[in-house]
């Protein structure tokens, strides 16, 4: 879903009809965002998907900043009762401080329940996230009367040699439960507003220039000041035994690296449930052809750097 067909995407090809938009000049990521949620919400009461991560938090800050009539949902998921405390506490605290009235939707599972659950959503034969194939069910339990609102990512800046870009990856089929593009919105691809802000971002910053690559989500930490955290991805309640109050590392070049995760989720599911290795090489292989739905809104020559 996308406002004023500024992107037309059939789910193959992914067509950009308005881009750069000469009405708007960001200035700031506080700027974009609140812009960005404001034609959201002028189109849909939003229900923003809140998680511990900084993405997710940036977007329900712009509401917030806007006054939105919105819901603010967090998925709580259970293995034999065990959560993810980490990520409930992040979440929590970003809306003790900000004053955000949040839902919690809890999702409880045994061996059984996840197992089912998993072959039912088709997690094993298509390329959906450990992460967000449990996004996806919460989305799908929701009962409010809002318009779905999660993260996206997926904007990053390369460059290679003398040429700097601005690429984003083409959303995914995103199927779980009749759960599809068109029943979400995924924030940054709303409108051009965040994507313009970046490449303003990119252009005027040497130092984002220099490095061969980084996610623009990095920013959220910089231009408006999130403290650091750990990566997490949505599936670490079926990890216990996992220390990931310890994983001090931040990959700005790619948070799902190894460097940023104690281990995928896949090998865990495969751990939990008891199954064959096989399952995690044929889930790896779904999600290999991943990288190429990259895709270039901008290029460009920096002035500051020739190789």
């Amino acid at each position: 879903m996308f406002h004023k067909n500024w992107i037309t995407y059939d789910y193959n090809e992914l067509k950009i009809n308005e881009y750069p938009n000469n009405d708007y000049y960001p200035t700031t990521f506080k700027d974009a965002v609140r812009n960005q949620a404001q034609v959201i919400a002028q189109d849909v009461k939003p229900a923003v998907f809140v998680s511990g991560g900084i993405d997710s938090q940036a977007i329900a800050l712009g509401f917030k900043s806007i006054g939105a009539n919105a819901d603010y949902i967090y998925i709580r998921s259970s293995y034999n009762g065990y959560y993810d405390k980490l990520e409930y506490f992040f979440v929590s605290e970003f809306c003790k401080r900000n004053y955000i009235d949040l839902q919690i939707i809890d999702l409880e599972f045994n061996q059984n329940s996840l197992r089912n659950f998993l072959l039912e959503s088709e997690y094993f034969e298509t390329s959906v996230g450990s992460g967000t194939v449990f996004l996806l069910e919460g989305i799908r339990r929701y009962k409010g009367d809002g318009f779905p609102v999660t993260a996206d990512g997926h904007f990053v800046f390369e460059r290679v040699g003398n040429i700097c870009r601005g690429i984003f990856k083409k959303p995914g089929l995103g199927l779980s439960h009749g759960i599809k593009l068109e029943n979400q919105i995924l924030f940054d691809l709303y409108y051009n507003y965040m994507f313009q802000y970046y490449e303003h971002m990119h252009r005027t910053t040497p130092e984002l220039q220099y490095l061969s690559r980084m996610e623009a989500k990095n920013l959220i930490y910089t231009q408006l000041g999130f403290l650091f955290r750990p990566k997490l991805s949505g599936w670490e309640f079926l990890d216990d035994a996992g220390d990931y109050p310890s994983l001090s590392v931040i990959d700005w070049s790619n948070d799902h690296s190894k460097y940023a995760r104690l281990t995928k989720g896949i090998n865990v599911i495969v751990n939990k449930l008891g199954i064959s290795s096989d399952y995690i090489e044929n889930k790896l292989k779904n999600q290999k052809g991943d990288d190429d739905r990259f895709i270039t809104l901008y290029e460009f020559e920096p002035k500051y750097i020739k190789e």
